[in-house]
């Protein structure tokens, strides 16, 4: 009934796919006895004990396809020990937060709350605005996301500086006029105007980013948090 869904049902399949079922819980798919399944897309952010049981009620499934970048939420030490191979959606979504984080630093450089204040009551007054030409743009996780950021902040003339947890793979990226490891996070922070989080939720990462990090942060300094909540513990 899900309009959403339709393409699922009536779009076309490769050569030789079939679609099975269409569910949220493993009571919604209703499998033939000679069918055997062997692809699971998930696109729910609640879909980890979905999961677990649809691996353990079709063990033929050999492939599970994630619609988003991050799997964090679908990790488990069962999918862990599983056969089955797990992808995920990198790169979809990441020119689209590309220009999210970059209207993000013109919301505050350009102080548009104020701007929209004063269409509210058509009074049209001067007031001064930042320039993002020449401000740092740290970036915490330096993936397919935190690059995108980065090509779309050279486009302003910003300096960038990436934080990702090997370096050396990034020192010669166009992209970045400073490249540090994770143990640099709280310089980063110090030089950084505006600071982007786009570092997938690990165990490493969860709450990464806290007290004292923040304290590091030069004042005025702008976060914005384009990957898991949790990495920033507020």
């Amino acid at each position: 009934d899900d309009p959403d869904n339709i393409d699922l049902y009536n779009g076309e399949l490769p050569e030789g796919a079939r679609l099975l079922g269409v569910g949220t819980r493993v009571s919604d798919f209703y499998i033939g006895t000679f069918d055997e399944p062997n692809v699971l897309f998930v696109s729910s952010a609640t879909a980890r004990e979905p999961l677990l049981e649809l691996l353990k009620k079709f063990p033929t499934i050999c492939w599970i396809h994630s619609r988003s970048a991050g799997v964090d939420f679908l990790i488990s030490d069962f999918l862990a020990s599983s056969e089955a191979l797990l992808t995920n959606a990198k790169g979809m979504f990441s020119s689209t937060l590309a220009e999210y984080s970059m209207m993000a630093c013109s919301y505050f450089a350009k102080d548009l709350p104020r701007l929209m204040r004063q269409k509210d009551v058509t009074a049209w007054q001067k007031y001064n605005v930042l320039e993002l030409r020449g401000a740092t743009f740290g970036i915490v996780g330096y993936g397919d996301i935190g690059r995108a950021c980065a090509k779309l902040a050279k486009a302003y003339d910003m300096r960038v500086v990436a934080l990702r947890r090997h370096p050396v793979k990034s020192m010669s990226d166009p992209y970045c006029d400073k490249v540090v490891g994770v143990n640099q996070l709280n310089e980063l922070m110090a030089e950084s105007d505006y600071i982007l989080v786009a570092a997938p939720l690990t165990e490493a990462t969860r709450g990464m980013i806290g007290t004292t990090q923040l304290s590091a942060a030069k004042e005025g300094a702008v976060i914005i948090n384009v990957g898991r909540g949790t990495v920033v513990d507020e």
